[in-house]
């Protein structure tokens, strides 16, 4: 004893002259082992007789101190190196400015994560927000693990995502086994103890009672390290999730950022072919990779130690039986064996199942997706309910399969369920008829105990495997997204080389190139060959590229940014150092300010005089006075709130303030008026801002940039015509053929307009006129002034943060989901879970009064006497005849079974059908919203919704509410029970139930917040995505792969951020939960051996006590984790509630079948429109007549209210006051649907879909091949499409049937085309023309614009004119300033009225005939 002490004291000396650094694992052992000690001594001295009050003492005082040492030994942190300065230490508030606690802890906060408290104290108090929420550790930020990625890839590029991923997270793995081992093994002590316990209660000896007491503090000490060691696998296996899901995420947008921009190849399939799964992956597809595969995938992990602890558990448990019950217990493996065979084709039946319903699901989320991206021009053509209609299909195939597997998984669900029940019954009649052994209360609770123990690994087993070749599918298709095809290594920042800027590498240009846009093969050329090229662009000056739309002009920028394949020779370019700049046809911008698109990352940043610079050569100042908030103004998706000049200037903008030396131009000038196109030639391609910078600019304007030009490339079907000099092409007077065609502009009114040029807005010509009075442009997009208000600190701002509910979710929320689901539903598994509870019991008063009787004269309590009188009284003794009591079991077995079966269908029932129902829901709801709606919230937070939100629908909601009933019932029964036997445990039980209840608040509503903030930090990122997915070829062209990916990372930070924490607070309440349980069974156990009841009701109140205690724990849990799952319900009820249009049909006024007929006319009256009640009217009281088959040009200032106008007649801005009148029916009586499918809008701005050109010209198959193939030769586009295929598909032709996809495959000018081809089929009677032919050559727009007035000639044609040029031969024109009709005559009269408006337009016009026009009439 006083060497003991005297180790003590030196160890406590040692400790206080130099302290550990970290926890003394070896000095708490050691204080350990003498408390022990100590506890023992103390034991024995106050049992020992008499007792001597000295010695206990002693032993007491050691005890406390050997306790208090072993606490401060604790207190030191768990680790000596912090991974960062701001790790949050105790005492901290909970905030993002540090990172997570865990780092700090010491060895007692990190057995009980008592360190997460600090973000109580928030939530107890207030709404938890991002602020205050931890950062991740280091450890976890997926920069950090995604660099070890990359690291491993380039030392071990032959080695699998898969083979990396088990790797790195191998320790995890290996304490996740271990850990797992230790439940797996001491899991069998529980029922050992309870078989001692009940042997005990049976025999009368006088040291049975001490034997019982042992073997409960021995099941005590046994659950108490379950908790222990269940907190710490939680952490590890989490981290090992957390880990793997991360590293996933960011390999596919690494990835992306990588990959070869597929969208302009087909994925359509042979006819006949169902594996769509085939092509490559588009939008939809890869958020269904990231949002489902990658989940799949990690959860093994976390999962992983089940796989292979599942069959020990259950040999383990098999020898255990054996022990009990005999050479009886291979009954159990037999009747496992056969439910394994069962199992195994129905397993594999279900991964078929599931492969199918992942390509369903993708196919679902690629029709979403196309559904949102074109929701305008789906509203344009009032296509949008039909096209919803696509997406139930998809949905409803989908569904299809789910149901088929959901049939499946009821089946197996149902073998599982029943499978201990029907061991037990098997086992039972070997072990009393064939061994004719007494199935005494021991025998038989141990070994139920041991078949319900059995139902764990033996659900788990085959669960597990299907998870795991769910998983392996998964793993799969990321892998072959993964596998991919790749820009080349010089495309990309992200695998070239740091270059230098050597001579040969400055050089611009092809050597020898050819290129195509996909690999073709023998059967199907590629629809397009560009090249061979040999060109090189002279360094620092301006190239020109010009030839007929289809030529292959965009192709050849696209080619030389290595977005196109090169089948031969090589493209000279440098892109290294951020060299290049890329203005596409169809500009991207961000949605972002606009200074923010125009800096885009610069490397030196806002340079304040640059900035300007850009900005004036770019004409964009009076732009910037117009936008609420100047150039602080938030762009929208796609940038809809801008006009196509806007956009096309911004990104020019960019190009131009962007350090690249190297400038691709995608045709700017085709978006701006011919006076704004010679300011740009001026100042942005020969000005300071172009000196020693290489641009080659695509444009039709040919003649206005030959005079700063210095060398010209002409393609025509993509091959060479004429390339050199401009010089060497004038002396051999090529030049002049090349410029005939082109729509000249006269030396004189280039010269006269020069000054006014400066100044204009590039979208109109009309702004070109006498000063204009400043205007919102906006409002002819849907804005009203009121964001100009001084001190509206939401000026210019777009899209507000996603909402985020606050408290606890609404009873209206569930009230949705039960009407989805069916209340029938509800009240049915209501009843099925009581006769479930009903059965359970029953079986068990059953089974312990079966036991009682082979004990003659055994004591049996009144309650059970009571309850069976009548019904077992009349059964012969078990040892003369079991077989009635085997009856009854078997009745008792089989209807459970069958209740079983009822649940467990009604259950995907009610489940199927809440999701068929909120999806159709939701998407008709959104797919009626306004335009407004769609211009303030992002396609990818919709996505979310269609992903996470429904996923949890679909999946998780109904079991975690059918759980959060039966824990409920669970609870109530199993607490009647008790107290019903043993009615001393009542107050007990109840202070129990309080501390649970007293710790589930904190919990619930920190869990509830950050469930929260995780649903809207997911948004960003997948919002991004898509907007990163639409851009690629920008992306890689300014070189900004790194800052996308730094952002992703960033974003899924944030995100995790609020899962991880999420998951400590539930280790926080597992560990508490889990000691509570284990005192519960403790001291019921205790209450039953105190008391004198029989050993059969000793065991049900045992057996009925850990179900109140596992109840208990798990009430809470899943009362939590339901709120967390209605929080999706919230969320896409919030879109069940946004505003709507109105009707699309209205029955009893549906308008006559030829309405509007050629004969009719169009009236507008008084004419007021609002965008919002408190905004003041864009359209004043406007009034005019429109005759039957005339054509009108609308002109006007930006702001004057034309966009306005066309919006008007589709009624995508309702009128605030007046009519419109079309042909005798006013078109706010009728349906949206019945208006918008009768009246055809051709705008700028094209959408096109995924499937064929054929589907793409009559989407509902409304007409035949031969009309399709008529409006085709109207519009020129076979023509153009002949010679785009004529060298790389002779024998093929064009076909109906060609690819087209939703953004590549065609030129902007062939998408033009195929869009007005669309038009001309619908064969309407009232058009409006919004500059639906600007990316097209000038003879071909002649050629257009003869198509439109010989196909329209019996047509009301409105075109609202932002080149006047266009409307010189119309009928009238309706010029309009400030919502106000100034003049509306015909052309001659107007250009001849001294003075007037449009007269004053023409003579500003830069275009020659314009210019004449206005000059004649002089």
């Amino acid at each position: 004893m006083c060497y003991v002490a005297a180790l003590k004291t030196v160890a406590f000396t040692r400790v206080l002259v130099r302290p550990p650094a970290t926890t003394p694992y070896l000095l708490i052992l050691f204080y350990a082992t003498c408390v022990i000690a100590a506890l023992y001594d103390l034991a024995i001295d106050v049992l020992d007789r008499p007792v001597r009050p000295g010695a206990v003492i002693r032993d007491a005082s050691q005890l406390c101190v050997g306790s208090l040492l072993v606490w401060l030994a604790g207190t030191y942190p768990l680790q000596d190196v912090w991974p960062c300065p701001n790790v949050a230490k105790p005492g901290d508030p909970s905030s993002n400015e540090y990172t997570m606690p865990e780092d700090s802890a010491n060895l007692w906060t990190w057995s009980t994560f008592s360190f997460v408290e600090p973000l109580f104290k928030v939530s107890n108090s207030r709404r938890v927000n991002d602020e205050d929420v931890w950062t991740l550790s280091p450890f976890f930020t997926h920069k950090n693990l995604f660099r070890k990625y990359l690291q491993y890839t380039s030392e071990h590029p032959d080695h699998s995502l898969l083979r990396y991923l088990i790797r790195s997270s191998s320790l995890d793995l290996i304490l996740d086994v271990a850990l797992n081992t230790w439940s797996a093994t001491i899991g069998f002590v529980p029922p050992y103890a309870l078989q001692r316990i009940l042997q005990a209660l049976s025999d009368p000896s006088p040291n049975a009672k001490t034997t019982a007491y042992f073997f409960a503090v021995v099941a005590f000490l046994a659950n108490l390290s379950f908790a222990q060691v269940d907190v710490n696998r939680l952490w590890f296996t989490r981290r090992c999730y957390e880990r793997t899901r991360g590293q996933l995420f960011c390999a596919l947008h690494y990835k992306a950022l990588k990959r070869r921009d597929v969208s302009g190849k087909s994925t359509q399939k042979p006819q006949g072919e169902t594996d769509e799964d085939e092509g490559n992956a588009d939008l939809g597809k890869i958020v269904n990779l990231m949002q489902g595969d990658a989940y799949a995938v990690a959860y093994r992990f976390w999962q992983f130690s089940g796989f292979f602890l599942a069959p020990v558990r259950l040999t383990i448990a098999l020898i255990y039986l054996y022990r009990i019950l005999g050479w009886s217990a291979f009954a159990a493996v037999i009747v496992t064996i056969v439910v394994y065979l069962l199992n195994w084709p129905l397993a594999t039946y279900d991964l078929y199942l599931m492969r199918q319903t992942w390509k369903a699901s993708d196919r679902r989320m690629n029709t979403v997706n196309e559904l949102f991206q074109n929701i305008r021009f789906l509203k344009f053509y009032g296509w949008e309910f039909r096209w919803s209609e696509r997406v139930q299909q998809a949905r409803e195939n989908e569904l299809r399969w789910r149901v088929k597997s959901n049939v499946v998984d009821v089946l197996i669900g149902f073998i599982w369920s029943w499978m201990p029940s029907a061991t037990a019954l098997v086992t039972f009649v070997c072990y009393t008829v064939v061994a004719k052994e007494r199935l005494t209360v021991a025998v038989a609770f141990t070994a139920i105990a041991l078949f319900s123990y059995l139902q764990g690994p033996m659900m788990e087993l085959p669960d597990q495997v299907r998870a795991m070749l769910h998983a392996y599918v998964s793993m799969q298709r990321i892998e072959k997204f993964l596998a991919e095809p790749e820009v080349p290594d010089w495309a990309t920042s992200l695998k070239r080389e740091a270059q230098t800027s050597s001579s040969a590498e400055a050089e611009v240009g092809f050597k020898n190139a050819t290129f195509e846009w996909d690999i073709a093969t023998d059967d199907a050329p590629s629809r397009f060959t560009l090249g061979p090229l040999d060109i090189k662009f002279p360094p620092g000056r301006l190239s020109l590229v010009s030839g007929p739309t289809g030529s292959g002009k965009s192709a050849l920028l696209v080619a030389m940014l290595g977005e196109m394949y090169c089948t031969s020779g090589r493209v000279l370019l440098n892109k290294a150092g951020h060299q290049v700049a890329y203005c596409a046809q169809n500009p991207w911008l961000e949605h972002a300010t606009v200074r923010d698109n125009i800096i885009y990352n610069a490397g030196y940043g806002y340079d304040e005089a640059r900035y300007r610079a850009v900005i004036e050569a770019c004409a964009l100042e009076k732009d910037f006075e117009i936008f609420p908030a100047g150039d602080m103004t938030e762009i929208g998706e796609k940038g809809i709130t801008l006009s196509g000049g806007q956009r096309a200037r911004i990104a020019l903008a960019r190009a131009l303030y962007s350090p690249a030396k190297v400038i691709l131009l995608d045709d700017p000038l085709a978006a701006v008026d011919l006076h704004t196109a010679a300011h740009l030639v001026k100042t942005a391609f020969s000005g300071d801002l172009a000196r020693n910078r290489t641009i080659i600019l695509v444009t039709h304007h040919i003649n206005l940039c030959l005079p700063i030009a210095a060398h010209l490339v002409e393609l025509s079907s993509g091959t060479v015509l004429r390339n050199g000099s401009t010089a060497d092409l004038r002396d051999r007077h090529e030049l002049e053929k090349l410029v005939e065609a082109e729509d000249t502009v006269g030396e004189d009114a280039t010269e006269t307009s020069s000054a006014t040029a400066t100044d204009a807005d590039v979208d109109n010509e009309a702004d070109l006129g006498k000063s204009r009075a400043p205007s919102i442009h906006s409002s002819d997009k849907g804005k009203g002034k009121a964001g100009c208000q001084d001190g509206n600190t939401n000026a210019g701002k777009l899209v507000d943060e996603e909402a985020r509910a606050e408290g606890r979710v609404s009873l209206r929320t569930y009230w949705t989901y039960i009407r989805a689901a069916g209340i029938i539903c509800w009240i049915s598994t209501f009843t099925l879970m009581l006769m479930l509870r009903f059965i359970n019991i029953s079986f068990q008063f059953f089974l312990a009064r079966w036991g009682e009787a082979y004990e003659e004269g055994g004591p049996v309590s009144e309650l059970a006497r009571i309850q069976l009188r009548g019904v077992l009284d009349g059964l012969p003794p078990p040892d003369e005849d079991v077989k009635p009591w085997l009856m009854i079991y078997l009745y008792i077995s089989v209807s459970g079974a069958l209740v079983v079966l009822l649940y467990i269908s009604l259950g995907y029932y009610a489940s199927l059908q809440a999701a068929r129902s909120l999806f159709i829901a939701m998407l008709q709801r959104l797919s009626r919203a306004p335009s407004r709606f769609f211009d303030i919230t992002p396609v990818g937070r919709i996505l979310n919704r269609f992903t996470s939100d429904i996923n949890t629908v679909d999946h998780a909601l109904y079991p975690s509410a059918s759980a959060a009933l039966s824990g409920t019932l669970n609870f109530v029964i199993s607490f009647v029970v008790v107290v019903s036997i043993v009615p001393a445990f009542a107050p007990f039980a109840l202070f129990i139930a309080w501390l649970y209840v007293r710790l589930a608040p904190s919990y619930v509503r920190a869990s509830r917040d950050l469930r929260r903030l995780e649903s809207v930090s997911l948004s960003p990122a997948f919002a991004g995505f898509d907007e990163l997915l639409r851009g690629l070829p920008h992306v890689r062209a300014f070189g900004m792969e790194e800052r996308y990916q730094n952002r992703f990372y960033q974003r899924v930070d944030k995100f995790q951020s609020f899962d991880h924490v999420y998951w400590l607070i539930a280790g926080w309440l597992n560990w508490r939960y889990d000691c509570l349980g284990s005192v519960v069974v403790f001291m019921t156990t205790l209450f039953a051996l105190g008391s004198s009841i029989s050993s059969g009701y000793a065991a049900l109140v045992i057996v009925q006590a850990g179900i109140f205690a596992e109840a208990s724990r798990q009430l809470v849990r899943v009362l939590a984790q339901v709120e967390l799952d209605f929080n999706s319900v919230e969320r896409i009820v919030e879109y069940l509630e946004v505003p709507q249009e109105a009707p699309a049909v209205i029955q009893d006024k549906r308008p006559p079948a030829a309405w509007p007929s050629n004969s009719g006319e169009l009236i507008v009256q008084d004419l007021v429109v609002k965008y919002a009640p408190h905004l003041p009217a864009v359209l004043k009281n406007i009034s005019f007549y429109v005759k039957p088959a005339e054509k009108i040009g609308v002109v006007g200032r930006t702001g004057s209210g034309k966009s306005t106008l066309a919006m008007s007649l589709l009624r995508i801005v309702e009128p605030n006051g007046g009519h419109i009148i079309i042909d005798g029916i006013d078109i706010t009586t009728i349906g949206l649907e019945d208006l918008r499918s009768r009246i055809t809008i051709i705008s700028q701005d094209v959408s096109l879909f995924s499937g064929t050109l054929r589907s793409n010209l009559d989407p509902f198959n409304e007409h035949t091949d031969a009309e399709c193939w008529d409006v085709l030769e109207r519009c020129h586009l076979t023509t153009i499409l002949k010679g785009s295929l004529g060298r790389s598909q002779d024998s093929h032709g064009i076909s109906l049937d060609m690819p087209i996809s939703q953004t590549g495959s065609l030129s902007a000018g062939e998408r033009q085309l195929v869009a007005m081809g669309r038009a001309i089929l619908r064969r309407s009677n009232l058009v409006i023309l919004d500059e639906a032919t600007s990316q097209i050559d000038t003879d071909l727009d002649d050629q257009i614009q003869r198509t439109v007035r010989e196909e329209f000639a019996g047509a009301i044609v409105i075109t609202i004119a932002h080149r006047l040029k266009t409307v010189l031969d119309y009928d009238r024109i309706l010029v309009l300033r400030s919502g106000e009709i100034l003049e509306f005559d015909s052309p001659e009269v107007l250009l001849r009225k001294s003075g007037g408006a449009f007269r004053d337009m023409c003579r500003a016009s830069a275009d020659k005939r314009v210019y004449q026009a206005a000059s004649e009439t002089s």
